[in-house]
């Protein structure tokens, strides 16, 4: 159970710090402390992570922290762990768009049992914004046409594609897509929505997938392919401090 996904820790706590990070590692999760806890951490700005850890015991601007992530499009979906001890804002913690809530004294399966229960959160954020680089061929059947248009991808995600084709298309026009995954036998069939045309032979396109199969099957592809990349997409190991 490894996926190579990444826990963003705000707390001057180094024993807060020290069993989150071995906890996590326990599921191949990196857990990295943030460099400061006043204001929102440099660290939130210059990568993506899939899980954040606030620590509204003894992090002043946590609340802050917290609804700036959950007014960014690219954090909304962020797995959330709050440590919150008093119980009167631990309700107003969770309104506010926590996930998780763990509280003093720190219990190491207490935490343990959220980073389990939190974990296929974390891969389904992980894969939603992992873009696979990758020529596959396609079928696309544009609108108001019997015949398929032969293409290729340039990058699949869970959510869409983007592809090279013959064909000039307009943003909001709806299409089939057909494309085979390597190393898997059965087609995936997909309904897509042009988001963006260059008109010089490359598309954007989002999809939803025609049936629950087919969607589990190209998400399962894209966790392979995503293990392959994570090296190059997580350059550092262990925790810093």
């Amino acid at each position: 159970m490894t996926c190579d996904l990444r826990a963003l820790v705000v707390t001057p706590d180094r024993s807060l710090l020290s069993t989150f990070a071995e906890l996590s590692r326990e599921l191949g999760i990196e857990a990295q402390s943030s460099s400061s806890t006043d204001g929102m951490p440099d660290e939130l700005k210059r990568a993506k992570y899939e899980a954040i850890l606030l620590d509204f015991d003894r992090v002043p601007d946590a609340s802050d922290i917290l609804a700036s992530l959950r007014e960014n499009p690219s954090s909304k979906t962020t797995v959330i762990f709050a440590l919150v001890s008093d119980a009167k804002q631990r309700q107003a913690v969770l309104e506010r768009g926590a996930n998780l809530l763990f509280e003093r004294p720190i219990e190491p399966n207490q935490i343990r049992r959220g980073l389990r229960a939190a974990y296929d959160l974390m891969a389904r954020e992980r894969r939603r914004y992992f873009r696979c680089a990758t020529k596959l061929p396609v079928l696309l059947i544009p609108p108001q046409s019997q015949s398929d248009v032969k293409c290729a991808t340039i990058n699949v995600s869970s959510r869409g594609m983007a592809l090279m084709t013959p064909l000039v298309l307009m943003p909001g026009d709806e299409v089939q897509v057909v494309f085979s995954l390597p190393g898997m036998d059965s087609l995936v069939r997909a309904i897509g929505t042009v988001i963006w045309d260059d008109k010089h032979g490359k598309t954007g396109l989002s999809m939803k997938c025609t049936s629950p199969e087919h969607q589990s099957d190209l998400d399962a592809w894209l966790d392979t392919q995503l293990k392959i990349a994570a090296p190059a997409l997580n350059p550092g190991n262990g925790f810093a401090n």
